[in-house]
Order: C-alpha cells, then structure tokens, then sequence
C-alpha cells in the first residue's frame, strides 16, 4: 500500500506524456518504475503534461495531496547525474525580492553566447519563445518525476520531443523575454510547482550539495504566503503565476529617463526600478519596455 501510495503520488508529477515514457530511458533501473506507473495510469485521472502549457499539470493545491516522497538528483552508481546548467553568480534567488514580488527560480549571470546544459537525462517537453517572459526557453522532464525550466536564451539547441543526457547543451545563454541583462532563469518544479534549490545547487563552483530531496507538504509552505502583489510577471506559455490585470507598460523614447517615466506615471524611480528588476541607476535605451504598473 505504502509503494501504491508513493507511485500514485509520483504519477501525479510525472512529466512525461504516456506515450514517450515507454520509449524514453530504456535502462533496466526504471522499468520497474515504468511498469507501476502504467498499471495506476488507468486507476487515477489522466494527468500527464502536454506540449503546450509550461504549468499544464498544476494541481490547485499541491500541499492538500502530495504525499512524502524522495527524489533523486544524482545517482552514480545508476549512471544517472547531475550538472549544474552553468557556474556563475546567483543574482537572484527563490523567495521574495525588494520585500514584495515573489521569485520562483534562480537567475544565474552568464555572458551572451555562453553554453548552457541540460541538469539531468530527459526529454525536452516544451521549447519555444515567450515575449512577455522566459524568452528563448525550454522544459525538460526527468525520469525522477521533475522538471526543470531555462529561460532567457538568445539562442535554442534543442526541440521538442528531444532526448538529452546531463550535460547537453541546450541554449545559448541571453537575455530574452522579461529580462534586464544577460542570465539564465533556472528551476526545478515536482507537480507543476517550484521549488526551493537553495542549499542544494553552489551555481558559483558548479556542486551540487545534496544528492536527494525529500518532498513533503512543508516543501512547498511558500505557496500559503503569495499575495496578489507579490505575483510575477505573465507568461504567454502559461508560467508559474500571472500578474495583475492592471499592469500597465511604457515603451523607452529617446532622451527619457527612470527618473521623467517615474514623474509621467506619478511612482518613484524606486517603485520604477523595483518592478523592472533595475537598480535606480540603470541605463535604459530607446523600445526597452518598462512596467510602470
């Protein structure tokens, strides 16, 4: 019963849709694993991912059904690893930035043109462009039931339905989409929602420091603190969270500055900057746009 109930939740986060996970991976150590989950597949509602939404499987409340699981990361034994997608500094990290706006990922520095690689063996899911956030992005699932999310590339080495080994290039690094300057937009997400890698990835040195992750309800006791302010920006390939309605956005002319887009919309250079990811002595040219909202 207690195997019934950890596949069942495992079902739940699976990335893959039926059809590609009896191709994928046909390596002794997970068909096992295989075989149990298409046994509950006809026992519990039809859940898989599709190739069109980056949140297609969120559940409404991951804390009021999952079930404590471990997740592997690497196993080396199994010649299943992990590679840190690139070595550079954090400039921003999981949790709440400027006291209000809500960050699901990590956003690691990286130059233009620099190579970034897949975390772990998968499948590409999703891989396209999104405008209005990720940019140049793609989706990887992994047999251990996560995925993993890269933005912002200027330039996409991979397709959907891909398979790749850790290590794998699979973008270019940029600044795409909703993005102030060149990093990468990382995340791991196990049902649909992030989570929290701190303490778990070194980006600077390129470790991983923990090996396994137990998941449970605690796991995820960030989504009871969101606020409606507090929600991201929207994405067009439906990301993590959408923002407010209201939003609104000015395009940079010729000549304006933080501080005369500030005093046209009646904010603060700092509420200016904070809800651009800028400092209040950032260089802004000319069709950069701007949330003033």
């Amino acid at each position: 019963m207690q195997r019934l109930v950890w596949l069942s939740s495992l079902l739940l986060g699976w990335a893959w849709a039926s059809d590609t996970a009896r191709v994928a991976f046909q390596k002794s150590e997970y068909r096992s694993l295989y075989a149990g989950l298409e046994q509950l597949s006809a026992q519990l509602p039809r859940v898989w991912w599709d190739r069109q939404w980056v949140s297609a499987c969120r559940p409404k409340d991951i804390r009021t059904i999952i079930q404590p699981v471990r997740i592997t990361l690497e196993d080396l034994e199994k010649g299943f690893y992990f590679v840190v997608p690139i070595r550079g500094h954090l400039a921003s990290g999981f949790g709440y930035r400027w006291g209000w706006q809500f960050h699901f990922g990590f956003d690691v520095g990286l130059r233009v043109g620099d190579t970034v690689v897949a975390a772990m063996d998968g499948e590409v899911r999703l891989a396209g462009y999104d405008p209005g956030g990720y940019g140049y992005f793609c989706v990887i699932a992994h047999p251990n039931g996560t995925e993993t999310v890269y933005g912002h590339f200027s330039r996409l080495l991979v397709t959907k339905e891909q398979m790749v080994k850790a290590g794998d290039p699979i973008g270019l690094g940029g600044s795409t989409g909703y993005s102030t300057g060149p990093h990468l937009h990382f995340e791991l997400r196990f049902m649909g929602e992030p989570v929290n890698l701190s303490g778990v990835i070194d980006f600077t040195t390129g470790t991983l420091l923990q090996h396994e992750l137990l998941l449970d309800q605690s796991s995820f006791a960030h989504l009871g603190t969101i606020t409606p302010a507090s929600l991201m920006r929207p994405h067009r390939y439906g990301g993590r969270y959408a923002a407010s309605a209201s939003a609104a956005y000015h395009v940079v002319r010729s000549g304006e500055s933080l501080y005369s887009i500030s005093r046209r919309y009646g904010i603060t250079v700092q509420r200016l900057a904070a809800l651009n990811d800028l400092s209040t002595r950032s260089i802004i040219r000319p069709g950069q746009r701007l949330r003033v909202r």
